[in-house]
């Protein structure tokens, strides 16, 4: 299994869901190991959260 294929292929997949996927293929990996790979590589993705509610804009 291609780790960055599958990193590129999922946008939003997070360092858990990328190190299940591993596993499932047979690779074992922690999300330590994950982060240490990306950054080695100068790749980072941040998952965007929802932004809350204004408390200042008319919400009608």
């Amino acid at each position: 299994m291609d780790i960055l294929a599958l990193w590129e292929a999922r946008k939003d997949i997070s360092l858990e869901e990328l190190r299940i996927a591993l596993v499932e293929a047979g690779l074992t990996v922690s999300v330590a190991g994950l982060h240490r790979f990306f950054a080695r590589r100068g790749m980072t993705r941040k998952k965007r959260l929802g932004m809350p509610s204004s408390k200042t804009a008319p919400t009608s």
